[in-house]
């Protein structure tokens, strides 16, 4: 029989074949019991924190306004007349019923004497008729007349009383003189403008508040006010009005707020810094640069618990020059402050605590 060539092969070279099937079975064993290499695992990213407590907080409404009289009158000449002089000057304090203008009283004394003359021959003509008309010496219809001329009398009189009383352009109150109109030798008719007096004391404060705030604000309501201008000057102030009607143009309510001014030395027009405390709750301090924002359009924070990102929501209560004071997070929390943007909710990260904004909120 004859033999294949793999068979004559195998035949002539014996030993050849063995040593082949040994180096193949070798090989085999060893790539089925050598180790496979370890994998080193990937590093964790970093992130740096900061552990906040949460704090008793007092909320409150920052506005804008400015300072404001609390009464602004315009004088009017009562009485037609020449300006006789100026009994004060603009800007200086005048007390209630102090004398600021006087008219001419020309020849109002001589009309009133004369008035008075009048009124006392009506005035006995009258007695007179009385008890002769209770005698039935005189006519009812006679003591009618009698009575008439009577009470023209007394009202003449009392007209021209109150002519020689209206050419002194009194101050209505306690007030500042702000403008007079006039000079002296001026003439005037009635209802010609004279003088304004401005009120200080009480001072005004005048601010608008946003829809989102008019909840929170009641009328009574007491304020922190700092005036810029004048070192940022402390006052406390009251709520004593608060609009029922927006500004179609702005969308905001008039408030208005009273604070006593003594001296009147606080001006009107000043711009102040108007604080209204709210309520207390807890909550944490913290930079705005930690805040982040879900896709979802949710505002919150990331926080690392248990080695792992947390993701959680927070209200930002009020705005500060040294941070955001918020609510809503846990009483203990590990804030992520940097890294924060290059990691997401569930992932684990390598921390490590670097100094943030303190545990306070003063």
């Amino acid at each position: 029989m004859k033999l294949s060539p793999f068979f004559q092969y195998m035949h002539r070279n014996p030993v050849t074949i063995i040593i082949g099937i040994m180096a193949l079975v070798f090989l085999i064993r060893s790539n089925l019991f050598h180790s496979a290499p370890q994998l080193t695992p990937p590093s964790l990213p970093k992130v740096s924190v900061s552990n906040l407590t949460a704090q008793p907080i007092q909320t409150s409404i920052q506005l804008n306004g400015h300072t404001a009289e609390a009464r602004r009158v315009t004088l009017k000449a009562k009485t037609a007349g020449r300006i006789l002089s100026l009994q004060a000057t603009k800007g200086q304090q005048v007390d209630s019923g102090q004398d600021l203008v006087l008219i001419d009283a020309e020849d109002r004394p001589m009309r009133l004497e004369e008035a008075k003359s009048k009124l006392n021959q009506r005035s006995l003509e009258y007695k007179a008729d009385t008890k002769l008309e209770a005698k039935a010496f005189k006519a009812q219809n006679a003591l009618a007349a009698s009575k008439a001329d009577y009470d023209n009398a007394k009202s003449l009189l009392a007209t021209i009383e109150q002519e020689i009383t209206d050419t002194h352009i009194k101050a209505p109150f306690k007030s500042i003189l702000e403008e007079t109109f006039v000079e002296a030798g001026d003439v005037v008719n009635v209802g010609d403008k004279v003088a304004t007096v401005i009120e200080l004391n009480p001072l005004k404060l005048i601010c608008d508040i946003s829809e989102k705030d008019i909840p929170r604000l009641k009328g009574g309501a007491k304020a922190q006010v700092f005036l810029t201008s004048l070192e940022d000057k402390k006052l406390t102030a009251e709520v004593i009005f608060i609009s029922k009607s927006a500004d179609p143009k702005t969308r905001t309510y008039r408030v208005e707020l009273t604070t006593a001014n003594p001296e009147m030395a606080i001006p009107a027009g000043l711009t102040a810094r108007i604080i209204f405390p709210t309520h207390s709750t807890h909550g944490d301090l913290i930079s705005p640069a930690t805040v982040s924002l879900r896709d979802d359009g949710t505002i919150g924070v990331k926080v690392v618990e248990s080695g792992k990102v947390i993701f959680y929501p927070v209200k930002i209560v009020e705005t500060k020059p040294e941070g955001l004071l918020v609510s809503g997070l846990p009483e203990k929390i590990s804030l992520i402050t940097t890294g924060g943007d290059f990691v997401i909710e569930g992932q684990q990260v390598n921390s490590f605590e670097t100094p943030g904004i303190p545990d306070k909120t003063s």
